[in-house]
């Protein structure tokens, strides 16, 4: 038994959540996918992998040798790539997941950047508003906004993500402008995610701490989706500044309680634990971490 290969099927059955995506992706059958996994169960002692006839799920002792044969495949891969550039040139495939608003408002425009300078690098960017879980979905670099990472992962500030409490002009002029965050309890608060009932939200002016519960008739867990409704009139929404800069700036859109701040939120990237983080996604991080700082007045 090949244990390098039979950890590379291991790590590529776990990524693509399947056996015949694995084999696809690593160009052999699906057979012999499938008889690497169990010559490496059987070599270890334990079940990796619980299989159904729809899919598969890690144990509990799977999940914690999937780290280390991530680690040891990326360590085997980058010293393998240094060796054949002798300069530690940068390729290989790199999966990145993203939230819809701010893959398409600020990665999408830095990915022509990123590949002028490293054209090596394969990016495979999948947008998506669900929280995945970069492990499963097989993903080297995850953007979160405000979500921390389990205790698995890593994560790396890249920008500040400031929000603001925006409205239409219509229907501020219908409903009336709050004064306080208290009066939000009366307005149609448009909130990101799907809570079915009020939620409390803080808001903090430097001297004081506002708690209220507000309710409204929307809730997605798309930010563009809120600001489209918030530019028809259909209530208030707290949004980060990236999604609605435009909007306020053309006017389909007003600040609110502009002296009111809510909890601070940060752009993150989240990746998996190693002890050696490959070329390719320390060098993608450092790129967005550059990039951001210098637009940072655009969040």
């Amino acid at each position: 038994m090949d244990r390098i290969e039979c950890m590379r099927a291991f790590v590529a059955t776990v990524g693509a959540n399947g056996f015949a995506a694995a084999a696809r992706a690593l160009d052999v059958p699906r057979s012999k996918v499938s008889k690497q996994i169990q010559a490496l169960e059987e070599a270890i002692g334990v079940q990796l992998l619980q299989r159904t006839t729809r899919s598969l799920h890690l144990t509990e002792a799977g999940a914690e040798y999937y780290d280390a044969c991530r680690d040891v495949i990326a360590s085997l891969d980058e010293a393998e790539q240094r060796a054949r550039t002798g300069m530690g040139e940068i390729r290989g495939v790199l999966r990145v997941n993203a939230p819809m608003s701010f893959g398409l408002s600020r990665l999408g425009p830095l990915i022509p950047l990123f590949n002028e300078r490293h054209p090596n690098v394969e990016l495979q960017v999948v947008l998506s508003d669900q929280q995945v879980d970069p492990v499963k979905g097989g993903f080297d670099v995850t953007i979160r906004i405000a979500s921390l990472p389990d205790s698995s992962m890593v994560a790396r500030a890249l920008a500040p993500a400031p929000r603001v409490m925006v409205a239409s002009p219509a229907y501020l002029a219908k409903e009336g402008v709050p004064q306080s965050p208290k009066d939000l309890s009366n307005h149609k608060f448009l909130s990101y995610g799907y809570l079915q009932s009020g939620i409390s939200l803080q808001l903090c002016n430097g001297k004081e701490t506002q708690r209220v519960t507000v309710s409204g008739p929307l809730h997605a867990n798309n930010g563009d989706i809120l600001a489209q409704a918030a530019v028809s009139g259909m209530g208030i929404a707290l949004l980060p500044n990236f999604i609605v800069e435009r909007a306020v700036a053309d006017g389909r859109l007003k600040p609110v309680l502009c002296e009111w701040e809510a909890p601070a939120i940060s752009v993150n990237a989240v990746y998996p634990s190693a002890r050696r983080v490959p070329m390719k996604t320390r060098a993608f991080i450092d790129f967005l971490v550059a990039e951001l700082a210098l637009g940072t007045a655009g969040f």
